[in-house]
């Protein structure tokens, strides 16, 4: 690349690096696990979704299906039946990726092999995705990666020239499509790596950290709930982490306005403070400004349970 050629935007392939898909659990809904595998080989599912992803609807693709195998038809129509449940979560480290890439003003597209008649579910489901400016689907265009077109056609229709423009997909043969077209092509592993080569590239500096605790203020039945459970899905109150990207946090001075305008309906005595130290806890912490006052610290990803070291009564 010539020194005049600046990056000034990425394009995210989706599944597998932004969004956890997991075909398999659609299928479990209708079959016993150990018949899952030998199914989905039996019918060829990778290949037949594939042209789902290349612009086949699902109408038809089912009917050629249960025409082959007449016995199965409840099997194949479970994947489209049952798509929620293979979006089984955020990839880790990618959303603070994303949120880092935008605060620095670099432009954020995604290009995606996805049906268009299931994509809409994930639209729904994952706020983080709001984060793009666009995303291109290739069941949409009724073209798909590898081909190089879609490529060429995504740079036409949002007008950024492909060496201007960084590729990201876990597979490797979309990243050489890519890279022929002349876009910069990063073969998606983890984010540490992903993040790795994007301060390789100077399109991010290298975390700093943060230097003192965060807080999340919550209430104390849900924090109960999250205990018995083992997991703590929430971003803010009756909002999920999946559906908003990321785990809403305060730094101490900022915990009176957020109880004001998210919990003043509650008696304080049904409020929690939980304490948590961002640079020693796995999911990263990213402070940004999406809105008035000073900028927030958010968690991307889960809240850990086991990373809260204090629980304090509300207020401090």
């Amino acid at each position: 690349m010539g020194a005049d050629e600046l990056l000034t935007t990425v394009v995210f392939d989706l599944g597998g690096v932004v969004l956890e898909w997991s075909p398999e659990r659609a299928f479990g809904q209708v079959l016993p696990a150990e018949q899952v595998g030998t199914f989905m080989t039996k019918i060829d599912f990778y290949e037949w979704n594939r042209r789902h992803d290349g612009g086949l609807q699902f109408d038809l693709g089912e009917q050629e299906l249960i025409e082959k195998f007449p016995d199965d038809a409840e099997a194949v129509r479970a994947y489209r039946k049952h798509f929620e449940h293979t979006l089984s979560g955020l990839v880790e480290g990618t959303g603070a990726i994303i949120a880092e890439l935008q605060q620095r003003g670099v432009r954020l597209l995604a290009l995606t092999n996805w049906s268009a008649e299931t994509f809409p579910v994930a639209r729904e489901k994952f706020g983080l995705l709001q984060r793009f400016e666009e995303i291109l689907v290739s069941g949409e265009e009724r073209l798909a990666k590898p081909d190089p077109e879609i490529f060429r056609l995504i740079a036409r229709r949002y007008q950024v020239r492909p060496e201007s423009c960084i590729f990201i997909d876990d597979s490797a043969a979309n990243v050489q499509a890519a890279d022929d077209v002349g876009f910069t092509g990063i073969r998606f592993t983890d984010a540490a790596a992903l993040r790795s080569r994007l301060e390789d590239l100077r399109l991010l500096p290298p975390r700093r950290p943060i230097g003192q605790p965060i807080f999340h203020l919550t209430e104390r039945e849900v924090w109960q709930a999250a205990q018995d459970g083992g997991a703590f899905p929430w971003s803010s109150r009756n909002l999920s982490y999946l559906r908003r990207g990321f785990v809403h946090c305060s730094f101490r001075s900022q915990l009176p306005a957020v109880a004001a305008r998210v919990y003043s309906d509650l008696p304080p005595e049904q409020l929690i403070v939980l304490e948590l130290d961002p640079d020693t806890i796995s999911p990263p912490v990213v402070v940004e400004q999406l809105g008035p006052g000073g900028g927030y610290p958010h968690l991307y990803g889960e809240l850990p349970i086991d990373g809260v070291t204090r629980v304090h009564n509300w207020p401090l």
